[in-house]
């Protein structure tokens, strides 16, 4: 079919404000971004939802989200874990947005983290599970350890942020093994940031490059309905309004 002149699919949004090389957008913008990008990679929408968030809790964070969902998104469709008592199963690479939204799924849960923890092999990208893991400790209302690799990240709830230094050298990792325990707060004697981010963003706004919002929106485009000639015919009123 040809492309219909300012057909939505085919045309992309208008950039949001330019700093320097990259654009400003709020925590908000950047979950709605994610969002849409997440669905049209083809998650459904309560995962793209999730996705959107995670973006933007990284973002707040001093991180890149936009660009380390677009890593995500990128690497193709992988299939979820299999949560079992100990270590979780799967075949091949492990997607960290799957392996996020079932460790909170499964907190309560005796195939959850727990004191013994839980290990998952070949996650890639796994800076993108720090913030379900915080969601984590916010759930059971415990400070949770998490490694990647060699590097620990210390999360006490979704709000209050671990060091900077330690989120950047996990995002340095293209895919690692992930161990996830739950802790008694007496073992949590680690330093975290002086600043508590609240759950909205208000005020926040980051910086991402013009080549990640371009991807990202050309992604979020495949959520829109291409039109057709029925479309156009159902359009507006079918009846005169006139009396």
């Amino acid at each position: 079919m040809t492309p219909q002149p300012n057909d939505p699919t085919q045309v992309g949004s208008e950039p949001p404000r330019h700093e320097g090389d990259g654009l400003r957008l709020s925590r908000p913008e950047i979950q709605a971004l994610g969002t849409k990008a997440a669905r049209g990679a083809g998650f459904e929408w309560g995962q793209s939802e999730e996705a959107g968030w995670a973006a933007g809790w990284l973002a707040r964070a001093g991180l890149p989200g936009a660009a380390i969902l677009l890593d995500v998104l990128e690497a193709g469709p992988l299939a979820p874990p299999v949560p079992m008592s100990g270590h979780w199963g799967g075949e091949g690479a492990q997607c960290p947005l799957y392996v996020g939204l079932a460790l909170q799924d499964f907190a309560r849960l005796p195939e959850g983290p727990g004191r013994a923890g839980v290990v998952v092999d070949s996650v890639i990208f796994p800076v993108f599970v720090i913030p379900f893991v915080a969601r984590v400790a916010t759930i059971l209302g415990r400070p949770v350890e998490l490694w990647c690799g060699r590097t620990r990240v210390l999360l006490h709830d979704d709000r209050v942020m671990p060091a900077l230094d330690d989120l950047a050298s996990v995002q340095a990792l293209g895919q690692a093994t992930v161990r996830v325990t739950v802790l008694d707060p007496m073992q949590a004697a680690a330093p975290l940031s002086p600043a508590a981010m609240d759950n909205t963003g208000a005020g926040f706004e980051g910086v991402i490059s013009l080549d990640t919002w371009q991807e990202l929106d050309l992604l979020a485009m495949r959520t829109t309905v291409a039109s057709s000639d029925e479309s156009r015919v159902r359009a507006g009123a079918q009846e005169s309004d006139n009396d």
